[in-house]
């Protein structure tokens, strides 16, 4: 069976499982030498019966006081191996050479490095917020912000819970919202632009559907707090205004009260000290920022 086939039969088989159908696509199509994820037992024997080429290696790990598989898949059966040794190593393993064997690029490997190299716990929120400051304008196709499934630690696992009971009605699984799945070192990365194009055109090749959706919502403004308190909005950032007609989904954990405000108004302003919620000229609502991290707006949307 040729490449394009085994792309089309994926589309049909994979949105079975938990796996993530683009990064899939690229490993089956060779633009990604491999990929890790949790992994259920049935999972492998679908994929290992319709994707011989596939090679699956595992390793059984806690999380979340559950026994799960960590698998790394791959054509290439030696890298596979090597990059699941890395990743499950006890005394955290060598990142810089899993980046390397998964081709991130090495801008982006350095840059996640310096922010939980050497057992630093990982600051998502910092990270996050170093990247946009360090861009001259956010590209669509690698914003990660919805990309946030292998990154829910022990701690998160409620409000992970409190996320998918909000949004178990959306139109994709809530993995599929991402054409890229490393951080990124800025939102101007040309390297990882060039890998979320490569997987962009993957997907609205064999599934445009599912493409119209994903680019849809990733190519929207957001006012980002932390990984689950974070709103899309419908709308254009002008002059650093945030002009929006609604917020889309997926939903995140929001204060009721700060939601209530979002949903009455129309505009929004985003300094280093507050966040001002209006309704056109009037103000609505004024929340007191913590920091200058707590809450600032990235505009994915395109020109």
């Amino acid at each position: 069976m040729n490449i394009s086939n085994q792309l089309k039969k994926a589309i049909n088989l994979i949105p079975r499982t938990n796996l993530v159908l683009q990064e899939f696509l690229a490993v089956l199509a060779e633009k990604k030498p491999v990929m890790i994820y949790v992994v259920k037992s049935d999972e492998i024997k679908l994929i290992k019966n319709n994707f011989p080429q596939i090679n699956i290696v595992c390793h059984n790990q806690i999380i979340g006081n559950k026994k799960v598989l960590i698998c790394a898949l791959s054509k290439d059966k030696s890298l596979a191996k090597k990059a699941i040794n890395i990743f499950c190593s006890k005394n955290g393993g060598d990142f810089k050479l899993l980046g390397d064997l998964m081709r991130y690029p090495k801008c982006c490997v350095e840059s996640h490095l310096r922010y939980c190299g050497q057992s630093k716990q990982l600051d998502l929120p910092l990270i996050i917020y170093q990247a946009y400051k360090s861009s001259k304008k956010c590209n669509f196709l690698i914003n990660n912000l919805l990309n946030f499934s292998t990154r829910v630690s022990d701690k998160d696992s409620n409000d992970f819970l409190h996320y998918l009971q909000l949004n178990k009605n959306i139109a994709i699984p809530y993995r599929y919202f991402q054409f890229i799945s490393h951080n990124s070192c800025r939102y101007d990365c040309k390297e990882s632009i060039k890998i979320g194009k490569e997987i962009n055109s993957l997907l609205k090749e064999y599934a445009p559907k599912i493409e119209k959706i994903v680019k849809y919502t990733l190519s929207k403004p957001i006012l980002f707090f932390d990984l689950f308190k974070l709103v899309i909005f419908d709308g254009y950032l002008k002059k650093g205004i945030l002009y929006y007609k609604k917020i889309i989904p997926p939903f995140f954990l929001i204060d009721d009260l700060l939601m209530e405000k979002i949903k009455s108004g129309n505009r929004i302003i985003v300094d280093n000290k507050k966040i001002e919620i209006l309704r056109d000229d009037s103000t609505l609502f004024i929340y007191q920022k913590k920091s200058e991290i707590d809450g600032f707006i990235l505009d994915f949307s395109e020109d």
